[in-house]
């Protein structure tokens, strides 16, 4: 925080005379975005460890490793709670470029930080994590392992002691769904899946590649009913998922085989 109450003196005191175009009022903006840029930069590197955690939780699953199961969930809400002051710091820095007066400017920056972090720690479990979609998709992913099609319970029901007044109507539970895990292109099975940011839609990464280029960079969502364009910017690699046809593929190869031998005895 004192790199930006330095950054934001530096930049009020700096002269418009001294050669730089725009006046200090530009070069405080030039420096506010460097920081934003920088703030981004570590929360695409946040977002790929939630991926990685996710994975490893998936493969920890198959191995009924419960233990190390909660290890990876503690670390993915430490992630989750930087990545959450990381949001904070990202709004606050918008202000200052506004506020002419350095002093109210850097006082009102640590005030609204305090605030707010503060407000985020006094939270109960169940509101920082049980409403967050990557923490919920995390445990999702967990369940599914043994109980695909079923309904996840409640993620913090019962448990959580430090429970706010209404979170009785958030202990939602999650609905069910069987996965597919196949290509709506292609019809097989998904190989080096992509997912669209924009409508969550899963391809493999050749066949909705080739789709997109072929209809001029942009087109209409090619599952049914979808109503969303996809363009290559909005697709990510989703390691998640590949993870977890991997194992739905090894799955399917044990229970043909143990059903072979079945058949043989």
């Amino acid at each position: 925080m004192n790199s930006i109450s330095q950054i934001y003196s530096q930049s009020q005191g700096y002269s418009s005379g001294s050669g730089q175009a725009g006046g200090p009022q530009v070069h405080l903006q030039g420096r506010l975005n460097t920081i934003k840029n920088r703030i981004r930069t570590t929360s695409d590197i946040i977002e790929q460890a939630v991926q990685s955690c996710t994975v490893a939780a998936i493969d920890l699953g198959y191995l009924d490793e419960d233990e190390r199961i909660a290890e990876v969930d503690q670390a993915l809400r430490k992630l989750l709670d930087a990545q959450h002051e990381l949001e904070v710091e990202e709004g606050l820095l918008s202000s200052l470029a506004t506020d002419a007066d350095p002093d109210t400017a850097i006082e009102g920056y640590t005030a609204n930080r305090t605030r707010s972090l503060q407000k985020y720690s006094s939270l109960s479990d169940n509101r920082k994590y049980g409403n967050n979609a990557k923490y919920r998709n995390f445990r999702q992913q967990i369940w599914d392992i043994k109980h695909e099609g079923e309904p996840m319970p409640s993620l913090f029901s019962g448990t959580d002691q430090g429970r706010d007044d209404d979170d009785e109507d958030e202990d939602l539970v999650i609905a069910g769904a069987r996965m597919n895990y196949k290509c709506p292109l292609t019809a097989s099975w998904l190989t080096d899946p992509v997912t669209s940011k924009v409508c969550k839609h899963s391809f493999s990464n050749t066949a909705i590649t080739d789709y997109i280029r072929s209809n001029g960079g942009s087109y209409p969502c090619p599952v049914g009913g979808c109503r969303h364009r996809i363009r290559l910017q909005d697709l990510y690699a989703d390691k998640v998922l590949e993870r977890k046809v991997s194992n739905h593929l090894r799955r399917l190869e044990e229970e043909e085989s143990a059903a072979t031998y079945t058949l043989v005895q």
